[in-house]
């Protein structure tokens, strides 16, 4: 007897997953030529929505080491996109600031994104685009609240 393998374009995870690579591929697209790598901008979000955040809460939230964060983090301060102010509480950290010509950027990114939103979402009346992030964001609180240790393991 054969097992009947499950149908993998309806599961969610790979929705999302495939979801998440098509827009990341496309946003990628569109702003080529604005003169950063996809990791310079994902930082520079990053810091916009979470400012003074360190370079380890950083390298955590992106699941990047700290060494990768940190030498990203002092490339765009060279370049004048980041300010990496002494950390308060830690002499050994650096809290992240965007400097006005990065929050310049990511203005321009954030209008990529909303025209790119605009793209991906036609064809859905706006009553299922707002149930559907709605949706989503219940996803996340769902996944947010389960325990970090002890999860099940796959046998």
């Amino acid at each position: 007897m054969s097992v009947s393998l499950p149908n993998f374009d309806r599961g969610l995870g790979f929705v999302l997953n495939d979801v998440s690579r098509l827009l990341r591929r496309e946003f990628e697209r569109r702003v080529r030529g604005f003169g950063l790598t996809r990791a310079q901008w994902m930082l520079l979000f990053y810091v916009a929505r979470q400012p003074g955040a360190s370079q380890s809460d950083l390298a955590e939230i992106l699941q990047q080491e700290k060494i990768t964060v940190s030498r990203q983090a002092a490339r765009l301060e060279k370049n004048g996109w980041l300010e990496r102010l002494d950390h308060a509480a830690d002499g050994r950290a650096y809290r992240l600031q965007l400097t006005p010509k990065a929050r310049d950027m990511v203005v321009r990114l954030s209008l990529v994104a909303d025209e790119l939103r605009v793209d991906a979402l036609s064809g859905l009346p706006s009553a299922r685009r707002e149930a559907l992030i709605n949706d989503l964001l219940k996803v996340k609180s769902n996944l947010l609240r389960m325990p970090v240790a002890g999860r099940g393991s796959i046998s």
